[in-house]
């Protein structure tokens, strides 16, 4: 049986060769142009689902990169920021001692407490301190409240953040704090005795007795509003001073003459210390100005003045005072805490640069299996185009020599 084949399905064979030839040329082209060995997911469909794969880890990566980016701005701003907390806290240190050397006046002291105040305002506008993206560094998770409020003017302070320690992730199973909340590094501090300070209130404190001439030791002040009644007693230090009007007093008790008025009232009860004192008993000294005592500790630190309840007509006007070296103490304190922070902070920097090379070698490693994937064999390709070409100039020819094939032609 002979087939027949008519002249339009001959035509129409040949210009599906030339096209057949000619999409794969272009296919082969474009594979070159490109680099690439998978153009579309049908060229290979389960190394398109892999290379999907490959390019979402790769895009993870990447943003870990941005957040490891992004937490290393704001913890380098925080270290830089507690550094000048460290400066600032410094600084006030060498003005306390040399303040409250004795070779200074009290307008002496007073000027140099003047720069005290512009400190802690300095240290107030530290601790408020933003980020690039206009959040505050030291807010917790209320990133855009302001921190801390107050002033030198007012002498109080307040935290308005939260204890908020944000998150951020810089590895497929590594996430990382890139802040302390103020609480944590200005305000939760503890004194040697456990009760609770601030940052603020310290450096306040220390100013204000340099602006007042305070003395480097504890000291108190009595007012005597009213003569005392006979037989009333304050004790200081251990030793019980009995007020009395006829001689008569308890045994152990030292007497203190009732004089016609608070002013020998005072003066008697002055004498009746600093006579302790010079006899060793105590080691307190009592000065007076008119009815009011005040009482200095001869040794340095807390603990060394202690007062009973004043009996009635005699009020503790000045409560015992910080001395010096406890406030030295706290901010030895506070400064140790910045220090913690600030170690706390150069950890986390290593740990992102660290995870940074780790990021950058997964990067890397997932780059080259995709190039493995994709990408195409150039020389195989360009050995592929040729003969493609060859195989399309072919297909032109014979689709030429087919159209000649006619009996039309040997009339």
């Amino acid at each position: 049986m002979i087939n027949r084949i008519s002249t339009s399905l001959a035509q129409q064979l040949g210009i599906n060769s030339i096209l057949s030839q000619q999409a794969q040329v272009n296919q082969t082209q474009q594979q070159i142009s490109l680099g690439k060995r998978i153009l579309t997911p049908s060229d290979d469909p389960a190394g398109s689902v892999y290379i999907l794969d490959l390019n979402q880890s790769i895009s993870r990566t990447e943003q870990f990169q941005s957040n490891i980016e992004y937490a290393r701005n704001r913890l380098s701003l925080s270290d830089s920021t507690l550094q000048n907390v460290t400066n600032s806290i410094q600084r006030v240190r060498e003005l306390a001692i040399q303040g409250f050397n004795d070779t200074n006046t009290a307008e002496d002291r007073g000027f140099i407490a003047q720069e005290m105040f512009q400190r802690l305002d300095e240290l107030l506008a530290l601790s408020n301190t933003k980020d690039a993206n206009g959040d505050f560094l030291y807010a917790g998770f209320k990133s855009q409240t302001q921190a801390f409020t107050g002033s030198a003017s007012t002498g109080t302070f307040s935290y308005q953040g939260d204890q908020g320690q944000r998150l951020i992730q810089i590895g497929e199973n590594r996430s990382l704090a890139d802040n302390n909340s103020g609480a944590e590094v200005f305000f939760n501090l503890k004194d040697k005795n456990g009760n609770p300070e601030d940052m603020f209130s310290t450096l306040y404190g220390l100013a204000t007795d340099l602006a007042n001439n305070k003395a480097a030791k504890e000291e108190a002040v009595l007012t005597m509003g009213s003569l005392p009644a006979d037989g009333d007693i304050i004790t200081l230090n251990g030793i019980n001073y009995e007020f009395d009007n006829d001689a008569t007093v308890s045994l152990g008790n030292t007497s203190v003459p009732i004089g016609v008025d608070t002013d020998a009232t005072s003066t008697n009860l002055e004498t009746a210390i600093n006579t302790q004192q010079s006899l060793g008993n105590t080691d307190v000294t009592a000065s007076v100005i008119n009815n009011q005592i005040r009482l200095l500790a001869d040794q340095q630190g807390a603990g060394k003045l202690s007062i009973s309840t004043p009996p009635a007509g005699l009020t503790l006007s000045t409560p015992v005072s910080i001395p010096l070296y406890d406030r030295l103490d706290q901010l030895d304190t506070a400064l140790n805490r910045v220090l913690d922070v600030r170690a706390q902070i150069g950890a986390r920097l290593n740990v992102i640069d660290s995870q940074d090379d780790i990021n950058q070698d997964f990067i890397l490693s997932m780059q080259q299996t995709k190039s493995q994937v994709e990408d195409i064999d150039m020389a195989e390709a360009i050995s592929r185009f040729n003969l493609q070409v060859v195989a399309l100039q072919a297909a032109q020819q014979a689709y030429v020599r087919v159209q000649g094939l006619s009996l039309f032609n040997q009339l």
